[in-house]
Order: C-alpha cells, then structure tokens, then sequence
C-alpha cells in the first residue's frame, strides 16, 4: 500500500515537471489538463485562476503543426559557425526547434513588445500558419513589408497575452532542466507576465524579479519619474537550477592588501564581534583578549560577543588570523582574498548594468545612428549571461531586436578566453521581418526590416571584435515538401511518418514544391531528425555519384539527389551512416538490396 502511494505521488511530480501549468496551488486542475490535451466542444465555463479571451485558441495554436522550414540564407557573406540567426515569426521557428534543440538550450532571455498602445505584427491565425506570416510581413507582395500602426486598441492586453503565451510554452520545452530564463518587460504587463510565467513554469519555479535602472535621472517632465524596467527570472527546475556569481570587481579587490607580508596573501580586516544568533549573545564567546603589542585586554562591544568561543580564538591567534588595530589596540579578524567566493553576487536592484542611453551609443558606435529605439546595452545582457551560463552553453533569444544578446555573448567569450576560461558560448537569434518605417532613418539607410539591422549588427561586432566565429543564417519560409491538409491535423510527426504520408498521396512524383533547393531539403530533414542548425554540411564527389553530408557529433547524413542510382552507391556510404534519396532513382531490387545492407531513407 505504502509503494503504491509513493509510486502515484512520483507519477503525479512526472505529470508536474512536464505541465506545471495545470497545476494550483500543488493540485491538479482537470479543465487546464483536458485543454491541453484535447479540443473542448462544449461552451462550459471554465474555472481558471488566471484567464482571458482566446486562451483556449492559444492552445489550438500551440498544437497546430506548422508547414514552414528554414531555408538556408542566400547573403554569400554570411561566415558560418556555430552560432545561428533565424529571420521569421519565433512562433512558427520555435515549433520547428522543437525536435532539434529539446533540452538543448541553457539559458533564455527575451525583450518581449512592451504593448505601448499599438497593433502586433505577431498577430497569430488557427490555420496556415506560414501563410499568416507571409501575409503579416507582406512577402506575398513586391512592394515590400509591412510596419506595425499605432492605435488605441481596447483588448490590447488580451493581444498580448495571445501573443505571448504559446511562445513562452512552446520555449519551455526547449530549456535544460537545469536551465532559466529572462523576461524583460515594464509596468505594463509585468502583472500578466509574472502570472502567465507562474502558469508555464509554476510558482515554485520563480527565482526573483530583478529591477533595473535604466536612465541615469527620471524625467523631469513628471511629478514622478519612472527609470526603470524588470527583468523576471524563472527555473525550468528549481531543485536543479544552476545559476553562477559575478566577477569580481576591481574595486572589490582593492580593499584587499598585505602590509604585514602574511603568506596567505592579502587580506581585509573584518569585525570579530557578532550580535549573537537572534540577539541572545553567547556567554561562552564573551571574554578579554589580550593584545600582546600593548598587553591590553579588550572586552567585545557592549551587548556583542565575539564570533568564536576561547579556545577557537587562540588557535586563530596562534595562527596569526587575528590582527590587532594600530589606534584602537581592539582585535579584528583577517579575511583572506584567496579564500573569498571567486565572484560576487548580482543584485535584484541593477543599477551598474547601464542605461538606455548607453545602448544608443554603442549602436551608433556600429553604424553611425542609432537606428534602433529601445534596445538593452551591452553590460546589462552581459551581466545576466554571466548569471545563467557558462562554457559552451546555448542562449536563445526569440525577440532578438537589434542584436544586443548576440553582442553581449561574443564580447563575454572574449573577455573569459583572455582569463583563460572557456569562452565558447552560443546564441540562437530569432527576428520577425518586421519593416522599418519609410521616415525612420534606418530605411533611408537601406534597412527595409528590423531583421536587417539584428543581422548586420551581428556582421559588425564580427568585425569589430575580430571574433573568431561566425553565423549560420537562415529564414522562415513554406516547406520544401508539398504540405496537405492531412498532415497539418498530425502534429509532432517524425520525418518518416512524413515521408509515409506523402508516398500514399498521388502526387508522388512531385513531392517537392517548385525551386525547392538542395541544402534547403538537407537542413529540413536534419531539423526533423534531430540535426542543430549549426550542423555542418560538405559536398562530396565521386566518378559516380554527387553527395552533400551533413554530419554533427558522431551522426552522419548522406544526401544524394542523383535521378539514378545503383547498388554500388553503397560504397561510398560509412556503416554508420544513413543515405537519403530520391525512391524514383531506385529500382525495386536496388532498393531490397541496399535496405539490407545500409540505413537507407527515400524521398
């Protein structure tokens, strides 16, 4: 009985760690459950803490499989490298990392929209998705994109919440257990954040809210002057979280010396005394100590005791841990730099992490305007990546704006190589094709999209950096595989499933859509079958065969598009890879006989 009960409470923290939003308050809600799992006909009031119009559609959203893939940049200046920009909506993107990047990313931050009193681009349709995008960003005309109206809209908040709920969900499953994530937001919506966030991640998964100064002086055109933003912290799992210290200033470090030539290095000098635990003071740590420079005894401060009992104190005495002030003659205790935290720790109140007017300038610095209105400086994201990661670890940032977060990584994998740390992180950006407004100086510039300014900053601090690595660049766009209706109504589909469905259909003999590329189809498969973006690809000829590889770790793909192909093809293909290729290049027995002898996938 009593392994049956521990058996169901371990199954119910499963069901937590994977959907904590349809828990409350430790409880299970069965509404949330059914909503997540199934469509509701019926038109019943549904009891939710937290609720707003179209919540039930978000999950029809978050459900709804997408027919987009991402398409290798055409821009020849691109350098590749581990590090990946994504231009498209970071809805349709983050269903696509799904399967790839599945506990993959360390560390999240997003500089969501703010919902000043204007219309969403992210403006999210139940149907064809890829065709709501293309629409939002007027690809599907050549006269351009479309901007973002200002209007007064009275279900903005509603909006908002639509646009950012199936984002953060669909996120969540992207992070490590170990991992965390970022919000940055204003007075505007952080009441809804802090509950939407509390809903997806749970509210034992909250790790603070940290306020951040962002203008050196209020303005002076108000009788209260705001100045600062927030930034929400939340664990994918809190008893698993790892967050890490801050260096050490200089200043900090300064207050260290040596004047006595101590061998253990410099030192600060520290109170000895204490006000004892919950102000009852220890009467076994109340006693003279005598100062041997002026054989003075010197009692603890009125109503304080000393840190340690006696015998504690001599053997720090005889240690030489315990100095005695030169004017006052009363004792101190040494504290040792080389036995201090090796960092410090980063305040809920950030008011060194720099101003909105120094992120102008180092857009200006870049491009000689500041192109951009908002955007984080370069310090205030350096100083939460240096909370949240470490080494080789991914960021993710799905509202990339101007670049900053990719910036800030860059710069602090510098900075930790000249250290001698392992500076090796990786930014995934993603950035809606949003256009620039025709009177902004960023189009007179030739900046049609806000894309166009995240990625060309990406390019200069590149340069300017001299960075050893560069980017994989990649865009949202139809799939290169003929979508059906049938296969939109089947999410999470594996590429075989896929490829199962489209042999069934008579369109067969054109599976693919019209100019679908090479490269293009290799990235979408390697997607489907777990491949990073950063995945690197090689082009390989024999006197016979044609063959682009994608390989990543110990996984190798062999593409090969050739319209015939014989047995022998399997030469040319390691045991442990797999061969990818057209079923019409194949006769029958080609197919038998390489089906038993390599791992062989038709298209």
């Amino acid at each position: 009985m009593q392994n049956q009960k521990i058996k169901e409470l371990e199954r119910v923290q499963e069901l937590k760690n994977i959907f904590p939003e349809i828990f409350e308050d430790g409880k299970l809600n069965i509404e949330k459950f059914k909503n997540i799992l199934f469509d509701l006909k019926d038109n019943k009031t549904e009891h939710y803490s937290f609720n707003w119009s179209g919540k039930k559609e978000c999950y029809k959203i978050i459900k709804e499989k997408s027919n987009a893939t991402l398409k290798v940049d055409d821009d020849k200046t691109m350098q590749g490298g581990d590090n990946v920009f994504i231009e498209g909506d970071n809805l349709e993107v983050l269903k696509l990392l799904q399967n790839a990047y599945h506990k993959k990313i360390k560390m999240i931050y997003i500089d969501p929209p703010y919902n000043k009193d204007r219309d969403f681009v992210y403006s999210d349709t139940w149907g064809d998705t890829i065709t709501n995008y293309l629409i939002q960003t007027d690809q599907l005309r050549d006269e351009g994109y479309t901007s973002s109206k200002t209007s007064s809209v009275g279900r903005r908040h509603t909006n908002w919440l639509n646009m950012i709920y199936p984002r953060l969900l669909l996120s969540r499953n992207l992070l490590k257990d170990d991992g965390v994530i970022f919000v940055s937001i204003d007075d505007d919506e952080i009441h809804n954040l802090r509950k939407v966030m509390d809903e997806i991640y749970g509210e034992e998964n909250f790790v603070e809210q940290i306020i951040w100064k962002r203008r050196a002086t209020p303005p002076n055109d108000r009788v209260i002057g705001r100045n600062h933003e927030y930034i929400l912290i939340y664990a994918k799992r809190i008893e698993d979280l790892k967050l890490y210290l801050q260096p050490r200033s200089e200043k900090l470090n300064s207050q260290y010396d040596n004047p006595d030539h101590d061998p253990r290095g410099k030192w600060t000098s520290s109170d000895l005394s204490a006000n004892g635990k919950g102000n009852r003071l220890a009467e076994s740590c109340i006693f003279p100590i005598l100062n041997p420079n002026d054989n003075k005894e010197y009692n603890p401060p009125k109503n304080k005791c000393w840190l340690y009992n006696e015998t504690k104190i001599k053997q720090l005495i005889n240690d030489g841990r315990i100095g005695f002030r030169k004017q006052s003659g009363a004792p101190f205790l040494k504290r040792y730099l080389s036995e201090v935290r090796d960092g410090s720790t980063l305040p809920t109140i950030i008011t060194d992490g720099g101003f909105s007017s120094d992120s102008a300038k180092e857009l200006r610095e870049l491009f000689d305007n500041d192109y951009f209105d908002f955007p984080k400086p370069v310090n205030l994201l350096k100083k939460i990546l240096l909370a949240g990661t470490i080494e080789n670890d991914i960021i993710l940032d799905f509202f990339a704006g101007s670049g900053t977060t990719a910036h800030a990584v860059m710069e602090l994998n510098q900075e930790d190589e000249k250290e001698g740390k392992i500076g090796n992180r990786k930014y995934i950006l993603v950035q809606l094709p949003e256009a620039t407004d025709e009177n902004s100086e960023a189009y007179k510039a030739g900046y049609k999209k806000i894309s166009d300014i995240t990625k060309e900053r990406i390019k200069r601090v590149i340069k300017k950096l001299d960075y050893k690595d560069g980017f994989k660049s990649y865009r949202l766009d139809s799939s290169n595989f003929q979508v059906f209706k049938e296969l939109k109504k089947r999410p999470n589909d594996s590429f075989e499933d896929i490829m199962k469905m489209l042999k069934m259909s008579v369109f067969n003999e054109n599976i693919l859509t019209q100019g679908a590329k090479h490269l293009d189809i290799v990235y979408e498969i390697g997607l489907k079958n777990g491949f990073s973006l950063s995945a690197k690809n090689e082009a390989i000829q024999t006197e016979k065969y044609s063959f682009i590889k994608l390989f990543e770790e110990n996984r190798e793909f062999y593409f090969c598009f050739d319209k015939e192909i014989k047995t022998d093809i399997q030469e040319f293909i390691p045991k442990e890879a797999k061969l990818i290729c057209f079923d019409k290049a194949l006769t029958d027995s080609t197919k038998l006989n390489l089906r038993e002898n390599i791992d062989l996938e038709t298209l």
